[in-house]
């Protein structure tokens, strides 16, 4: 009997009403399902009743299971009819406040006849579709140092599967416990993929997408060429440095030893500096007359 009374307090006003003999058999939505996925959003599915009217419609609600608040879905999916066949919850983080649990109900109207409601009961935390992180790395030629933020509101420990490829290697893989990192030695190129297990229910979450990493490329052109620029620049400034210091440095030693005077050559300081042109078998006028003397030889 307590767990009749538990069952009707559950179940949403338009249900409640119901009995066993109200709606069309048939007419109810069929094969309910629920899940949470990619963190923020929480979308249920269902299909049209084999007996269903043509003109039925359909609308999901959600209720705490203990407090009874209620909340009704705004974003449907429809089929070719037109007829509501699924919807989603965005930013559920919203629902959090409810770890007892949620009644899906998905109740249904039509001219035609009554519609049954259908319902199922989740824990949000067991219907999650877990999404990998992603992962950030600071690494060099020696080691790759790894971490990542797990995201979700309804589960919170989990241990993780590190799939590490390094260049032609085969694949190893690396079990983190409840941690978010994890340091990689002698790491170069690798590629690695994560996966995530939730430690109570073991959920496990898909593989992530692979992502690669150079830990040891050299530099790009770009790079090469500002470490050139940077170091050409500090070389020149070197340079200026040093010529000023010796510059301060020579200007300074003149003060202290000024230069000897140089002693006066009395010979050499007075003889002139300009020589005069002479020109062999030329006489000028002013030239004494030269005599010409002839020897004779006495016989």
């Amino acid at each position: 009997m307590a767990v009749l009374w538990l069952m009707l307090l559950l179940m949403p006003a338009s249900c409640l009403l119901q009995t066993t003999q109200d709606g069309t058999p048939g007419a109810a939505a069929e094969n309910l399902s629920c899940r949470v996925h990619d963190v923020d959003f929480l979308t249920c599915d269902w299909t049209v009743g084999r007996a269903a009217p043509q003109d039925v419609q359909y609308q999901l609600y959600v209720e705490d299971g203990t407090t009874l608040e209620r909340r009704k879905c705004l974003h449907y999916k429809t089929d070719d009819r037109g007829t509501h066949v699924g919807c989603r919850f965005d930013d559920i983080s919203r629902l959090s406040k409810y770890p007892h649990g949620l009644r899906f109900t998905v109740g249904g109207t039509s001219g035609a006849a009554r519609v049954p409601c259908t319902d199922v009961f989740r824990y949000l935390s067991a219907i999650e579709k877990l999404t990998p992180p992603n992962i950030t790395v600071t690494c060099n030629k020696t080691h790759s140092f790894m971490e990542w933020k797990m995201l979700s509101y309804f589960n919170h420990r989990f241990n993780y599967e590190l799939q590490i490829q390094k260049s032609t290697e085969a694949a190893a893989t690396e079990t983190v416990k409840e941690h978010t990192s994890f340091t990689l030695l002698n790491t170069g190129a690798y590629t690695v993929r994560i996966r995530v297990r939730e430690v109570f229910d073991e959920l496990l979450s898909e593989w992530s997408a692979p992502q690669r990493f150079e830990c040891d490329q050299e530099e790009d052109m770009h790079t090469r060429s500002l470490r050139t620029s940077l170091l050409a620049a500090l070389g020149v400034l070197l340079a200026l440095l040093l010529a000023l210091l010796l510059c301060r440095r020579f200007s300074l030693m003149q003060k202290v030893l000024p230069p000897i005077p140089r002693m006066k050559n009395p010979i050499g300081d007075d003889f002139p500096s300009t020589l005069m042109p002479w020109e062999a078998g030329r006489a000028d006028p002013e030239d004494c007359a030269v005599a010409e003397v002839q020897v004779v030889k006495e016989t």
